[in-house]
């Protein structure tokens, strides 16, 4: 139920549709308010957020020309190996999305020899990626203080504020005889 209440009632579509665009930088996979690996697990289940994985580990496969030669088993394997990590799992569906765009442009070397790939490298590969995503994630969370600071400062005042500042600006300018130097 958190689940629903965070991301509305298209919790479902939001996790399987919706979160397939690719995303322009990793600053916005790193902003988003996608679901992370484990919310998603404990929304549905282990075995929907390894579908989800594998799905996207074989795509990435087939794009690099490797998923004839990539058993079940690594696939499965992989998908678990990310969903067990305690910080790979953190990683919110966009973040891991933008990996696999970036992993696709050769971001992160390549994980194959001679047409056979190797999870242990596409594993490896996810470390530099979660560094340099914790970069971006303290620099979106500075944006947000920021934004939240603007605000702040330019909330209006409600009545009763106003007529509280009102009083204060009385009480000193009588004690301080403010009136008597304007003029």
């Amino acid at each position: 139920m958190a689940a629903v209440n965070r991301y509305g009632p298209d919790y479902t579509t939001l996790v399987f549709n919706a979160h397939s665009k690719a995303l322009v930088t990793l600053g916005d996979a790193a902003a988003s308010k996608a679901p992370t690996l484990f919310e998603v697990t404990n929304f549905f289940s282990r075995e929907a957020t390894l579908m989800w994985l594998r799905f996207h580990i074989a795509e990435t496969f087939a794009f690099l020309g490797i998923f004839d030669t990539a058993s079940k088993g690594q696939i499965m394997q992989t998908a678990e190996l990310i969903l067990d990590n305690e910080i790979f799992g953190q990683l919110n569906l966009d973040e891991f999305l933008s990996f696999l765009k970036q992993f696709k442009r050769g971001d992160y070397g390549k994980i194959y020899q001679s047409s056979r790939p190797n999870p242990q490298e596409f594993l490896m590969c996810l470390r530099p990626f979660w560094n340099e995503l914790s970069v971006e994630r303290g620099r979106a969370e500075q944006q947000k203080r920021i934004e939240q600071l603007s605000k702040e400062r330019h909330t209006p005042l409600t009545p009763e504020q106003e007529q509280h500042a009102e009083e204060i600006i009385k009480r000193l300018s009588e004690k301080f005889d403010l009136k008597k130097e304007e003029q």
